[in-house]
């Protein structure tokens, strides 16, 4: 009997990914996945679209989101998962946020003709598919130009963190407030990817004071001292609390020629129990 598989981040055209909600996870049927969640970023526009895809396939689907936040000008993403995407309330912190990045969008635009990138809105809104403008569409219309190769040169030369192009969001969640949107919207909140950050101590903070879920203990681009150092800092965690929490995971799929490592949605590192629990825990 094969091993059951799943992979709990991917994103679709809904926000910044290359593929329609239901082309995802026609890739995930084909990778022999059992378990998925589409996370896109401040929307869930893609969730109806893949949820139907998914039943189709007889996969089973965690309606997920993605939510950009800031703390000490470190940027967060919080996952979200089991939500309820018809809350009203949820919905309208979603599009207040989503202007937000068109706002960044714009400013992130003029600095890029300040160093003699000639690019417009209208360039890059032809490369957004979904609600929400992302770095990697201002990339693609970047390369359209003929200003790079790759979404990963146009990061690293122009639009990544520090870069001259680069412009941080404005008036961003902290990230105790994203737990508490998706806690009223019915989800389990899951800080995404902590490799990124180094801010363990915070985590650890957010689980015992303000209700954090879980870690996604399996991103792809957690090496085994990764996956180790969370998975101890979790146990840490569930010693103070006397309970258990979540360890999700996952390949934040967008598409296979953004120049990432690892994104190949069917190649996972997370162990299928762990998904199991946060199957249960959105189902109960």
């Amino acid at each position: 009997m094969m091993a059951l598989k799943a992979d709990l981040h991917m994103h679709s055209t809904a926000s910044d990914g290359g593929y329609s909600p239901s082309e995802v996870v026609r890739l995930c049927a084909k990778g022999e996945l059992d378990l998925i969640s589409l996370t896109d970023h401040d929307t869930t526009t893609g969730i109806a679209e893949a949820k139907r895809s998914a039943a189709y396939y007889n996969i089973r689907f965690i309606p997920g989101i993605e939510l950009s936040t800031r703390i000490n000008d470190q940027s967060v993403d919080i996952l979200g998962y089991g939500i309820d995407v018809t809350d009203h309330q949820f919905q309208e912190t979603l599009a207040f946020h989503r202007h937000k990045r068109e706002q960044r969008m714009v400013r992130m635009i003029e600095k890029c003709r300040d160093h003699d990138l000639h690019i417009s809105l209208e360039d890059v809104e032809a490369q957004v598919t979904g609600e929400t403008y992302s770095r990697p569409h201002l990339a693609k219309a970047l390369i359209k130009k003929g200003y790079g190769a790759s979404v990963q040169e146009i990061f690293e030369r122009y639009i990544g963190y520090g870069k001259p192009c680069y412009v941080m969001k404005e008036k961003e969640m902290l990230p105790q407030e994203a737990i508490r949107v998706i806690h009223e919207a019915g989800g389990v909140a899951i800080v995404a990817h902590p490799i990124y950050y180094d801010i363990d101590e915070s985590i650890f903070k957010w689980c015992i004071e303000d209700g954090l879920d879980g870690i996604e203990v399996y991103h792809r681009d957690h090496p085994p001292h990764a996956i180790a150092r969370f998975r101890r800092l979790t146990e840490r965690i569930e010693e103070t609390l006397g309970k258990s929490i979540l360890k999700t995971g996952g390949s934040d799929f967008h598409h296979e020629d953004f120049g990432r490592e690892g994104e190949r949605l069917g190649v996972t590192k997370l162990p299928f129990q762990e998904a199991e629990k946060l199957w249960e825990r959105c189902n109960s």
